[in-house]
């Protein structure tokens, strides 16, 4: 059985492209919904981790396929793909809660030491 794990987010004008310069539109802006979809990811794999572990994210392939307006809800959900020893694969999406889908993800994350890699 598929590990998943979903969130629930309001698109405010703090995710908009407007506000972070990645566009001069008041809509969702793409790293605003990577960023929700790492956080759901990292979120998932916590579970598998050690104390001393945690992940970075180092590969992501996302379609930004429709809007999102200021309001809206929307659902981002990550299913973990592949389990390694120090590698995680997931397939993210976000979708509105009418279920039109927003974006999807294949993303990435490997384990890293906390202590050593802050150094």
């Amino acid at each position: 059985m598929e590990e998943s794990l979903s969130m629930e987010k309001i698109v405010s004008s703090d995710d908009c492209a407007l506000t972070l310069k990645s566009g001069d539109l008041e809509v969702l802006s793409t790293p605003t919904v990577l960023a929700w979809m790492e956080e759901v990811s990292a979120d998932l794999v916590r579970r598998f981790l050690k104390p001393d572990e945690s992940t970075v994210g180092v590969h992501v392939e996302l379609d930004h396929i429709a809007p999102a307006f200021v309001g809206d809800k929307v659902e981002v959900k990550s299913v973990l793909k592949e389990r390694g020893t120090k590698k995680f694969v997931f397939d993210a999406t976000a979708a509105k809660f009418d279920g039109k889908m927003l974006a999807k993800a294949k993303h990435v994350r490997v384990v890293v030491n906390r202590k050593q890699f802050a150094k």
